[in-house]
């Protein structure tokens, strides 16, 4: 009986601690415009190609000649790789188009939906769920 009962508190206070890493996910609506879309074209600066969200950060120049960075992310590693794309696919250097959502309250945060690549072939990062509102 000792044992059962140190196994069951083992067991909680294992559940406690590992739990302390997992998040609740975000509301799409509540980061990004959907009313606002809108394609930025720069170079890639970093590729974040790991869970939670693709990431690519993008040297932007803006209308008044100023380098903004932006962090542009899409779907998953998982959903992407089905939907064709790859680690290297978009690659530090590249100069690439993207057109998608950018943040409510960070105007330099973008939700990718298309990714137009140098050599003009266009990659979607979008979910059943955007079709289906759309």
């Amino acid at each position: 009986m000792p044992h059962s009962r140190l196994l069951v508190a083992t067991c909680f206070i294992g559940t406690i601690l590992l739990s302390g890493g997992v998040r609740a996910h975000h509301s799409y609506a509540a980061e990004f415009d959907r009313d606002s879309p809108m394609t930025i074209e720069g170079v890639v600066t970093e590729v974040w190609f790991k869970s939670p969200h693709v990431r690519y950060y993008v040297k932007v120049i803006d209308e008044d000649g100023n380098e903004v960075l932006w962090d542009t992310r899409g779907l998953t590693p998982v959903k992407l790789v089905r939907e064709g794309w790859l680690k290297d696919t978009i690659k530090v250097g590249d100069k690439i188009k993207i057109f998608g959502h950018v943040g409510h309250t960070n105007k330099t945060i973008m939700s990718i939906l298309d990714v137009t690549l140098p050599d003009g072939r266009v990659l979607t990062s979008r979910s059943v769920a955007y079709d289906i509102k759309n």
